[in-house]
């Protein structure tokens, strides 16, 4: 029998962490007996329906907070009989409750994924992400850029494990043409598409500030906001008050990214913070130029005047002037694109991702088998 493999977020928006989670299953579910457990949110429930379509075992369940949750899910665990525990924590304070329930279940390996730089002030947070260190084999962080703060953590450097994200290329469905003919977008208008959910984290505000300049020297970009969140109706009052509205689109939740990547010039991501954003991935994979901040893994995923812009974050004069220059030179915003489209083949693609990260695995399960002291293993 395969090893039994789960793979565990209690993220309530597990939008980023979800894709991820769903990535690494569909790279490995020949080599592990995936499970997929996430919270019945309206994210969760959507990444539960597409893990039940790849044929993985699911179970919906909200752990954190509630002792009856937490003993559902030891249970789950006992019956299913895993053999690794992996947690995927979208912000470090996360996650502990599925690590507490793994361990009273015996399942032999417990690891945990950071998908952000360990952000925790709150002391009593801190506390608790302290005393929970001592109960995973390995925490592992999705950029070099994140290693850092984890180890300022008090992570054991031996535990610690840089496994950078990486995607699999999405596949647009329509043509350019198309998609541009159903925006009602001329062939003369350049789209400058960013994606994320509307949070300060994404520094949307920042965008809508810079677009004044630079729809001044350029008045054909068109701006595509993918995704929702608290911060848009903040966000369309503010591209209003600056005058800016008919140059933007609030297009919402998306299934078609694929698509919008594949009609755009330019793909913006003004991020005050960042783990290694897998919407950057697939950008660079579209074959799109990057104009990004330099925070987290963005900085190591985009090659400053290679594959695109990183300035800094915040600094809505330096966003605007990226924005512009490449419109104003098309041809380098190509070139820069098929660059970033290399760089991606060579260092962000899933088959990288899920060899780097079965290899935690195994090597944690090889070493538990000739523990004779080890207990719960499955057979």
């Amino acid at each position: 029998m395969n090893p039994g493999l789960c793979l565990f977020t209690d993220s309530l928006e597990p939008s980023g962490v979800g894709e991820h989670m769903l990535t690494l299953a569909g790279a490995l579910r020949e080599q592990y007996r995936i499970g997929f457990v996430c919270p019945p949110t309206a994210s969760g429930g959507h990444l539960l329906a597409r893990a039940e379509g790849m044929g993985l075992t699911t179970l919906s369940l909200e752990v954190r907070g509630s002792q009856d949750a937490h003993d559902s899910l030891a249970a789950w665990l006992v019956t299913w009989r895993a053999d690794v525990f992996h947690a995927h924590a979208g912000i470090a304070w996360e996650g502990h409750a599925g690590v507490r329930a793994a361990r009273a279940a015996g399942v032999p390996i417990v690891i945990r994924t950071e998908h952000l730089p360990h952000l925790i002030t709150d002391p009593v947070q801190r506390d608790e992400y302290e005393a929970m260190i001592p109960s995973v084999e390995r925490v592992i962080c999705v950029s070099e850029d994140a290693r850092p703060s984890f180890l300022r953590a008090g992570v054991p450097p031996d535990t610690f494990r840089v496994v950078r994200n990486g995607i699999l290329p999405g596949r647009a469905r329509r043509d350019p043409d198309e998609v541009r003919a159903a925006l009602e977008l001329r062939a003369e208008h350049s789209i400058v598409l960013t994606v994320g959910r509307m949070t300060e984290q994404k520094g949307h505000h920042h965008l809508c500030r810079a677009l004044p300049a630079i729809v001044e020297g350029e008045p054909n970009a068109r701006f595509l906001f993918v995704g929702d969140g608290p911060l848009e109706g903040d966000l369309r009052e503010l591209v209003r008050a600056l005058g800016v509205e008919h140059h933007v689109r609030f297009l919402g939740r998306r299934d078609d990214v694929p698509d919008l990547l594949g009609a755009a010039e330019l793909f913006v991501l003004p991020s005050l913070f960042e783990g290694l954003p897998l919407v950057v991935l697939e950008a660079m994979a579209a074959g799109l130029p990057v104009v990004g901040t330099r925070v987290g893994g963005t900085r190591e995923a985009v090659a400053d005047g290679v594959t695109g812009r990183v300035v800094p974050p915040g600094n809505v004069a330096a966003l605007a002037d990226a924005i512009a220059d490449l419109l104003r030179h098309p041809a380098r915003a190509r070139a820069w694109g098929r660059a970033g489209r290399s760089y991606f083949e060579r260092e962000f693609h899933a088959d990288r991702m899920a060899r780097e990260a079965s290899e935690i695995y195994r090597e944690l399960l090889g070493a538990r088998r000739l523990d004779p002291t080890a207990v719960g293993m499955a057979d």
